[in-house]
């Protein structure tokens, strides 16, 4: 069979513009449902609508790629407190397929020669980047690192920065006699305004500013400006807005070569990017869900067009082995890079109107952020207003999580029922709860769901909810799964659901497990007198049940308040607070 051309071209489809695009989604929306609720309003406060077309006028900046460069190797993490220990654990990661290697080096004696030579033994470091942060003796490891075969040709780098206010140890960092010429020395950290609730704009502005107090230093130092650029490393973490994510590196190297040219830098070679994924959005006891939050952000990484890529092990408690964490983890960017190609193009999204767009707001708002810190001293200068940044941000973001807005699987809604090994290591697991990270958007929740499982092992007793459905059952079926969801967040059980009569009878019924709540689920025009009803039969069968209702508050709310209703679940109530009073109220501690 010969193939043949089917001839098809794009002159059938005649070209759409915006004004008519947008009628069309308009009359798909229906009456009552305005376009403007399609526009993302993104967490640094500027909107995107949903399409943008290639020919429309639309921002682009030129964003600038490293000549030659890999675009996201992938880097294994690796504590380097035992220098055998850590050797064999790189040399496996090599053989798993790490392209990068990073120690976390634990002070003065780690960075030693005597250290470092059994710490690198049998790595090939002509082709191997090693990467270094942790605490570091900077100039002693640099002098180990050089005098070792191969090391003269290494791409990796220093990832702590250096200490501040010594003139002397920074010429030698930047001098290419004392250190390889590929090997970075220069390291600014942007994750920590991650881990504590940064926006992304925000992000690339305390990047912007934290390099611009790094360059007025290394200058006052008298350090060539031309040796700068070159010898820097930025790192970020990679969260999981997916579009954002892409943008967010794009944006900071379009704006790199405007910092390097306020201080007459030249950039030809620009600070390479070093990422890390997200801690901030981990599920601790569900864990197996961090690996799809780990692939998207790793697919983020990927078309941004960062240079490394250190991946988390997607399991940081009992359910797996650390080994096997960290292969897995690993495993997310072999499928990505070899079996799906990416990685291959250097800045996949240019091109994109949607996303050479939001590269553009991002780097307007980054910008400004940026200028407004170097008004108010620089980054060390004008830490109250940064605070105040990413106070404000962390703050919007943990709420949206309690509200649910935000969906996070695994842990604010489709919790899985902790497994026998979590619950053997209970105290160990509530242990790294309660030292998240301030910015954890996944941590009062979980703790939520720990004490509820401390209290059913210490008592022998979980509190449960039965649902008490009524009415229409294609609207009380769907209250039934919003209430089973939002309870279950708190580890609490089901002791059942049935759809019931208004009658005594049925208490016996919704009481026969004998639950702490129950939840009624009415679907009726006028759904008050019927759980006011059901209200006055339950108290009157148990004195100690607690009854609440699945939805928001109806007009005449008070006859059930009244009538003994604890309170009303539904969408968009503070979720954490609520299970929080009803654990209180169960006498979980």
């Amino acid at each position: 069979m010969t193939a043949q051309d089917p001839g098809l071209g794009y002159s059938e489809f005649p070209a759409v513009s915006r004004v008519e695009w947008k009628e069309k989604v308009a009359a798909d929306l229906g009456e009552g449902k305005t376009y403007e609720r399609l526009v993302w309003q993104t967490p640094d406060g500027f909107p995107l609508e949903p399409w943008y077309g290639i020919h429309e006028p639309s921002p682009r900046l030129m964003v600038p790629m490293q000549a030659g460069g890999t675009t996201g190797v992938s880097c294994r993490r690796i504590t380097a407190e035992d220098p055998e220990e850590a050797n064999r654990n790189a040399l496996r990661a090599l053989e798993e397929g790490a392209g990068a290697l990073e120690f976390v080096m634990t002070g003065e004696e780690s960075c030693r020669s005597a250290f470092t030579r059994r710490l690198l033994s049998g790595i090939n470091l002509e082709k191997v980047p090693v990467w270094f942060s942790g605490t570091l003796s900077h100039l002693e490891l640099t002098e180990a690192l050089t005098a070792m075969e191969g090391f003269t040709d290494n791409t990796g780098g220093l990832l702590s920065p250096p200490p501040a206010g010594d003139s002397g140890i920074l010429q030698k960092l930047c001098s290419g006699d004392a250190v390889p010429a590929s090997f970075r020395t220069l390291a600014l950290d942007t994750v920590p305004f991650h881990d504590r609730g940064a926006t992304p704009a925000d992000e690339v502005a305390f990047g912007l500013a934290g390099l611009s107090d790094m360059i007025e230093e290394l200058l006052e130092a008298g350090i060539p400006g031309e040796s700068i650029a070159g010898k820097m490393t930025i790192t970020m973490a990679v969260g999981s807005s997916h579009f954002l994510e892409i943008a967010k590196p794009r944006a900071l190297r379009a704006l790199l070569p405007y910092l390097f040219e306020a201080y007459g830098i030249p950039a030809a070679t620009l600070p390479r990017l070093f990422a890390r994924t997200s801690r901030r959005n981990l599920s601790l006891l569900d864990p197996h869900t961090n690996l799809l939050r780990l692939t998207t952000e790793t697919a983020s990484a990927l078309a941004g067009g960062y240079d490394m890529l250190e991946i988390a092990p997607f399991d940081a408690g009992p359910s797996t082995s650390c080994a096997e964490a960290a292969r897995l983890s690993l495993n997310i960017h072999l499928l990505l890079t070899m079996e799906a190609g990416l990685g291959r193009v250097q800045d996949p999204a240019a091109g994109s109107a949607f996303i050479e767009t939001m590269t553009a707001k991002l780097a307007e708002t980054a910008w400004e952020t940026f200028k407004t810190i170097e008004s108010a001293g620089g980054l060390s200068a004008a830490s109250p207003l940064v605070e105040s940044l990413i106070s404000e941000a962390r703050s919007a973001a943990l709420k949206q999580a309690a509200i649910r807005k935000k969906t996070l699987v695994g842990v604010n809604r489709y919790p899985a029922d902790l497994l026998p090994q979590q619950l053997l290591h209970l105290d160990a697991l509530t242990a790294t709860a309660a030292g998240s990270m301030e910015g954890s958007e996944t941590a009062r929740f979980e703790r939520i769901r720990l004490r509820t499982a401390a209290h059913a092992i210490r008592t022998g007793h979980t509190p449960s909810v039965f649902i008490w459905m009524h009415g229409n059952p294609s609207v009380t079926r769907l209250q039934a799964g919003f209430t089973e969801d939002f309870f279950r967040c708190g580890g609490f059980a089901i002791s059942g659901s049935a759809e019931l009569s208004v009658e005594a009878a049925s208490c016996a019924t919704a009481l026969a497990g004998n639950p702490s709540f129950v939840v009624l689920c009415i679907a009726e025009k006028d759904p008050v007198s019927s759980a006011e009803s059901i209200c006055r039969m339950l108290k009157e069968a148990s004195s100690t049940i607690i009854p609440l209702m699945a939805g928001k508050p109806p007009e005449g709310h008070e006859r059930l308040t009244a009538a003994g209703l604890d309170s009303f679940i539904y969408t968009g109530v503070d979720c954490p607070a609520m299970l929080e009073k009803y654990q209180h109220t169960t006498g979980v501690q």
